[in-house]
């Protein structure tokens, strides 16, 4: 599943990088591969062969696990790979509670490419399947059932996974597809956006309505988890199309169009407790540009704060909490402002500092872009 919005940064623990692309996990993934884990040692494994030894079928449930995250990490990875091929920047590849996303940085620009980035994932679920079920079939017959019992659930769970992403809605693999074909059909983005969107969250209706009848019927964990599901799925259907109305908003609207002119600025060397109290508080923002006279050093938030000891505000100076300038944090009056909202989001931050060579010339920030996009959305509805 590939996912790309702007406003929702990729969180979660970096355990790898391929491809220059960042592989985080979630914490919610820690209890996703323990339950995956558990199903497969403690239900799955020893009611197919009873005779085996509590450790063997915890060892062989490890292997499945391992394989069963391994194909998902490798089908995100393919959908990133063939991005990256055609220009699409791809920020990194989250596993979490419900699987894992490709954080692709924009959207394709052609449908063709867009179909090309979404049926490849599909396509290399099939292909695993392909090669655990051959690999099943050489390893029948040896001295190793359970061997045999793995490699079939890795085939299994491939061929499922390729299959359950082909449904035709957001933000499904299937849905990209039907968006690209509809949006080369027709050669209108929005509404093929629109009508992918709509299918999506009926399915994930769908699949809160049948969560909730396997509760009613008695089967709590398993309708709960279609339920969480469904509301995951529809949540982000609904931000496949948002994403669209978001970028169509900001066409042609630069940096310097929504940026804090001459912003306030605090000197390093103000101890955190006197820039809360003194700054944070008294101004009412998140985060302020650090300068000593006319030089940027960085620029200090609350996000930074929040990592500081309380008993350490009283003596931590500004200077040993920022983030040092670098062009990570850094903007141009004339980007536009989705690039800066990208920069946002792949750094986590909340602003950039725009810069004019060493002159700071103002800051941009998420909070500004709400207001800029709220005053455009009271002038539609005033014009009509």
């Amino acid at each position: 599943m590939s996912q790309p919005d702007p406003r929702d940064p990729p969180r979660g623990v970096q355990i790898a990088r391929v491809a220059g692309m960042p592989i985080r996990i979630q914490g919610s993934w820690i209890f996703i591969f323990a339950l995956v884990l558990w199903s497969l040692s403690a239900t799955y494994l020893p009611s197919r062969f009873p005779e085996i030894g509590r450790t063997t079928a915890w060892i062989a449930g490890l292997f499945a696990t391992l394989g069963f995250f391994a194909s998902l990490l490798v089908h995100e990875l393919s959908h990133s790979l063939v991005a990256q091929r055609y220009g699409i920047g791809v920020s990194g590849i989250t596993l979490f509670l419900f699987g894992g996303v490709s954080r692709i940085e924009q959207e394709p620009s052609d449908p063709r490419v867009e179909l090309r980035v979404a049926a490849v994932g599909p396509l290399t679920s099939f292909a695993l399947a392909g090669l655990f079920w051959l690999a099943a079939a050489a390893a029948r017959g040896g001295p190793s059932p359970v061997t045999v019992a793995v490699l079939e659930y890795l085939a299994y769970i491939n061929a499922a996974l390729g299959l359950f992403n082909l449904i035709p809605g957001l933000p499904l693999d299937g849905g990209r597809i039907l968006r690209a074909a509809v949006w080369w059909r027709t050669g209108s983005l929005p509404k093929a956006t629109q009508l992918a969107s709509h299918l999506g969250k009926g399915f994930a209706l769908g699949l809160m309505v049948l969560g909730a009848l396997e509760i009613v019927s008695g089967a709590l964990v398993g309708g709960l988890w279609l339920v969480f599901i469904g509301l995951f799925l529809r949540a982000t259907a609904s931000a496949g199309w948002e994403e669209l109305v978001l970028r169509r908003a900001l066409e042609g609207v630069k940096v310097e169009d929504v940026m804090i002119r001459a912003p306030i600025t605090v000197s390093p060397d103000l101890t955190l407790r006197a820039l809360i109290d003194e700054c944070l508080l008294r101004e009412g923002v998140r985060g302020f540009p650090v300068c000593e006279g006319d030089k940027v050093l960085g620029a200090i938030s609350l996000d930074e704060l929040r990592t500081v000891p309380r008993e350490q505000l009283e003596t931590k100076r500004v200077r040993d909490a920022m983030v040092p300038l670098s062009q990570d944090l850094r903007s141009d009056a004339r980007d536009s402002l989705l690039s800066a909202l990208r920069q946002m989001a792949r750094g986590h931050r909340a602003q950039l500092l725009v810069m004019s060579g060493d002159r700071l010339e103002g800051i941009v920030t998420r909070g500004a872009v709400r207001r800029m996009l709220e005053v455009r959305r009271l002038v539609a509805v005033a014009d009509a």
